[in-house]
């Protein structure tokens, strides 16, 4: 008999964990989903991706050049580079602001599946860009 009220004091105390931690993580859930379509992240599989070989040792420029963007404005990507293979995955992730000078540390070339080559420079700062998209040279406005 001295044991019955001791269980329903404990039934009576574990209930509402019992009743509010389902609802708990469910709310936690709804709350992370509500939040990335508030913010607009987008997916890792809509970022555009390409994989190429490295032909070449990237070369590196001791004092930065000068290159600059006419009125285009040409993707800046995030290169991971293979430790164990030549292989390197470029990911876009922003563009670079036309009319502007920028400064280049190194260059890579590189080889795509068609056999096509390339060179991506690598403007301080900033990222990956396609050297055909960038002109040498410090940006002059026009008169």
């Amino acid at each position: 008999m001295k044991k019955i009220p001791l269980i329903v004091t404990t039934i009576a105390l574990a209930l509402p964990l019992v009743v509010s931690a389902p609802l708990a993580a469910n709310a936690a859930t709804s709350n992370v989903t509500a939040a990335k379509k508030a913010t607009g992240t987008k997916k890792a599989s809509s970022a555009k991706t390409y994989t190429y070989t490295v032909s070449a040792n990237p070369t590196f420029y001791k004092p930065a050049k000068a290159y600059h963007t006419k009125d285009a404005t040409p993707y800046v990507f995030k290169g991971n580079f293979m430790a164990d293979q030549p292989i390197v995955t470029m990911q876009a992730k922003t563009k670079l602001k036309s009319g502007t000078t920028y400064y280049v540390t190194q260059s890579v070339k590189v080889q795509n599946k068609a056999k096509k080559n390339g060179t991506f420079l690598y403007v301080k700062g900033q990222g990956w860009i396609a050297s055909s998209k960038l002109t040498p040279g410090k940006f002059v406005h026009a008169d």
